[in-house]
């Protein structure tokens, strides 16, 4: 979402400026190549940086910009040196690089109050740093409510027809704090019971990993008879869920509701692609004012994209700089946020009788498994494991088995 937003801001930038700036989406979502249609600048830094009062929340992601085969992308920057530097105590905090993105150890966490700061060093040698922010107070969460509705998104068919998505509108009350002015940031995650943990296609899995099979001339009918256009799809060997995340950007400022409850301010939706029960865990960020402002830029230019002469978005910009070349355009930001959270498991069964129409625009894995004479290699392999992503656990989410019977 946050990608499709700021090539929003770029093509402005570039009816006004005659050049491209680049940037991506926020913690690993898939790139949308775009044609470019003017001309651009490669090798353009992006730089997500995030910081919590929570353990598992921090994280780095460095980008470019790229040109491969006439599509417009961006590819993450591997190598780089990445660290937290804590001002008050002048403690350094370094990052490790997994799967494209720089992560602390599972422990780290800061504390309300604290002024952190964010130094990136490329592999060929260019620094980035960020300006030093404090950590506002923590916000609770009171309640996560979720309340059925007939139309939360719609998608577009392959017959082009737009179809209704029914499903959970997410809610969250708290109290505002009246001494201070508070700017909000809200996102969850959705874990929902997975019954596939691999899909090989045009293969099978073996020893670990999806195996191409390659038949003699003799068996070829064979694999035209029972293979083609086949995905194998394999159960779980222990319990599994899928982590989804709302990509919608919800910000709130205290401006006109200081002091009082917010009671059922809106986050967000679950879309109601199958029966299982779902377990929702809310993020309520407070952050700073600089950081509500760059958030309010990508969220405003995605929902009003009419004037090619709107004002330069600044705020795209962010709080970070190249000390060695003041001139230098480095987009994203690093946001230092505390953080409270809360969890809601919601049942699905009474809604079983809408699921189908929902799941066929979405579409529902089911296993499709190896059956015994068909000609593949030994051993017929029927499960695979759970494997650890942002978007996959086997960690039982905390306070699932509070609420769920299975």
């Amino acid at each position: 979402m946050y990608f499709k937003v700021i090539l929003k801001i770029i093509f402005l930038r570039l009816f006004r400026l005659t050049f491209i700036v680049l940037s991506l989406i926020l913690f690993q979502k898939c790139i949308d190549p775009v044609t470019p249609e003017f001309e651009f600048s490669e090798e353009l830094v992006f730089i997500d940086g995030f910081i919590t009062t929570q353990t598992k929340g921090s994280y780095v992601s460095v980008r470019k910009s790229k040109l491969e085969y006439g599509l417009y992308v961006t590819t993450p920057i591997l190598g780089c040196e990445v660290s937290f530097i804590n001002k008050n105590q002048n403690k350094i905090i370094s990052l490790n690089e997994i799967e494209g993105v720089y992560l602390p150890d599972n422990n780290f966490k800061i504390n309300p109050g604290e002024k952190w700061e964010l130094n990136v060093v490329l592999p060929n040698g260019e620094n980035y740093n960020s300006i030093p922010e404090i950590a506002p107070s923590i916000v609770n969460v009171n309640s996560v409510n979720a309340i059925f509705n007939d139309k939360v998104t719609s998608v577009i068919s392959l017959s082009g027809v737009e179809r209704d998505i029914s499903g959970h509108k997410i809610f969250v009350d708290f109290d505002d704090p009246i001494d201070e002015e508070n700017y909000y940031l809200h996102r969850f995650k959705v874990y929902e019971k997975t019954v596939t943990c691999k899909t090989c296609t045009d293969g099978v899995y073996r020893n670990g990993e999806c195996l191409v099979l390659d038949f003699p001339p003799y068996q070829r009918f064979q694999r035209a008879y029972y293979l083609a256009n086949r995905d194998f799809t394999y159960g779980c060997e222990v319990p599994c869920w899928n982590i989804n995340y709302n990509d919608e950007t919800k910000i709130f400022s205290d401006e006109f509701t200081n002091g009082l409850n917010v009671k059922l301010y809106e986050i967000g939706n679950v879309p109601l692609i199958s029966d299982n029960p779902f377990f929702v865990t809310v993020q309520q960020f407070n952050i700073t004012q600089s950081a509500f402002n760059y958030y309010k830029t990508l969220k405003d230019v995605s929902e009003n994209t009419s004037s090619l002469n709107a004002p330069l978005p600044t705020a795209l910009i962010g709080n970070l700089f190249n000390p060695n070349n003041i001139e230098e355009f480095v987009l994203g930001r690093f946001t230092v946020a505390s953080e409270s959270n809360s969890s809601l498991f919601q049942n699905r069964k009474d809604l079983r009788d809408k699921v189908t129409n929902n799941a066929s625009a979405y579409g529902i894995k089911k296993i499709d498994p190896e059956i015994y004479g068909m000609p593949l290699p030994e051993p017929l392999t029927y499960f695979a494991p759970c494997e650890e992503t942002r978007f996959r656990t086997a960690i039982e989410p905390q306070g699932w088995s509070n609420f769920s019977q299975d």
